[in-house]
């Protein structure tokens, strides 16, 4: 199977990540959305997300389908998963240091101590229950980090599965019935705040998106390659244009299309035209510089917010807000330069050396090759 890098799916997250930092610079900053009012960026950072989902699914068959492809050992199954902890664990746990003197001392959002171990175990959008809200407290956008640790937690069973043509039957029957159960449950008697946290924020509702991108990414290594690459440029477009599209309908959609499936189509497009890496996009997104915007994207998304809220608590004390365009423009600049400086030092100062160290106390298995996990490094 082809194992090269796939750079420009590396770069493209950078763009996601940009769409989620917009939806709340404006939220947070006092006197931004007031300004500025709903907006496409704020219905894309959802799109985003969805993004994000659907290619870690893809990139995590690209590079463990043939280690689960037969069967699924204890070592194997270990290796896996502290792969992946000890790439969400870290920043996470930082960001949440960052953050829990600002919630705690939050004037607007009083904290529910009872979040704090939820969020501490990632457990957050696991909770069976949109109330209370736990996923609403503390580092907001690591409710899609709890969502992706409920994806590592199956995927080896889900890889696995989706390897035989008979066997990955299973999982469109458990999807089917969950989705049935779940629209049996909210159609009668739910509110809106159930309706949109199970559909939007449950985990479990949103692993179709990530089952989608382990599908794609078995229909990328099994194809020849030749017809899909030659569509690669009509497929990035096209996706890129069903996002927006996406974006722009999601405030008259009905409540099933809350989440992410609004944005599916979009994102496998998408996902797929940039892995055959053809086109002057991939050759953009494959520049060094954005190679490592892209691969500090992580970082970004976990600690905007906690310095967001940080500039927020201190507007708040001197009374001050954004009133005009012109400064609208300026503090989006500004906090972008301070987050993403922010991000580029985690990463490199923190995050990698960490990864680097806490996966070293683990012996690698046969099987679990040492230039997969390092692509996974670059890419998931």
């Amino acid at each position: 199977m082809r194992k090269g890098e796939l750079s420009g799916l590396t770069g493209v997250r950078f763009y996601a990540a940009l769409f989620v930092y917009w939806y709340h610079v404006i939220l947070i900053i006092p006197g931004m959305y007031a300004l500025a009012g709903r907006s496409l960026f704020l219905d894309a950072a959802e799109g985003g997300v969805s993004f994000f989902f659907v290619l870690s699914g893809f990139i995590l068959t690209y590079n463990y389908a043939d280690v689960f492809r037969d069967g699924i050992s204890a070592a194997s199954y270990k290796r896996f998963i502290w792969d992946r902890l000890t790439k969400i664990y870290p920043v996470h746990f930082l960001a949440l240091l960052l953050v829990l003197p600002i919630a705690t001392l939050s004037p607007q959002l009083r904290l529910d101590w009872r979040a704090v171990p939820l969020h501490l175990l990632l457990l957050q959008c696991f909770w069976p229950s949109s109330t209370p809200a736990f996923s609403s407290y503390l580092n907001v956008p690591s409710w899609s980090i709890s969502c992706e640790w409920f994806f590592y937690l199956l995927g080896p069973v889900v890889m696995f599965l989706a390897s035989g043509n008979r066997r990955r039957w299973v999982l469109v029957a458990v999807v089917m019935a969950y989705a049935c159960g779940l629209g049996l449950f909210l159609w009668h008697g739910q509110s809106d705040e159930a309706r949109f946290y199970f559909v939007s924020r449950f985990a479990p509702s949103r692993f179709v998106e990530f089952l989608l991108g382990v599908f794609l990414a078995r229909v990328f290594l099994t194809s020849s390659g030749q017809k899909l690459a030659g569509v690669s440029g009509l497929a990035q477009a096209t996706g890129i244009g069903l996002l927006i599209a996406g974006a722009m309908s999601r405030p008259y959609v009905p409540w099933p299309l809350w989440g992410g499936l609004l944005y599916v189509p979009g994102s496998i497009l998408l996902v797929l035209g940039l892995a055959h890496d053809r086109g002057f996009f991939v050759a953009h997104l494959s520049r060094p510089w954005l190679n490592l915007l892209g691969r500090a994207t992580f970082s970004l998304y976990l600690i905007h917010t906690p310095l967001l809220r940080a500039v927020r608590g201190l507007c708040l004390y001197l009374g001050w807000e954004v009133r005009s365009w012109p400064v609208f423009g300026a503090v989006v600049i500004a906090m972008f330069m301070v987050v993403q400086t922010a991000a580029l030092l985690v990463y490199s100062g923190y995050e990698i050396p960490l990864q680097q160290r806490l996966r070293s106390w683990l012996v690698q298995p046969r099987g679990v090759g040492r230039g997969a996990r390092q692509l996974d490094d670059r890419a998931a």
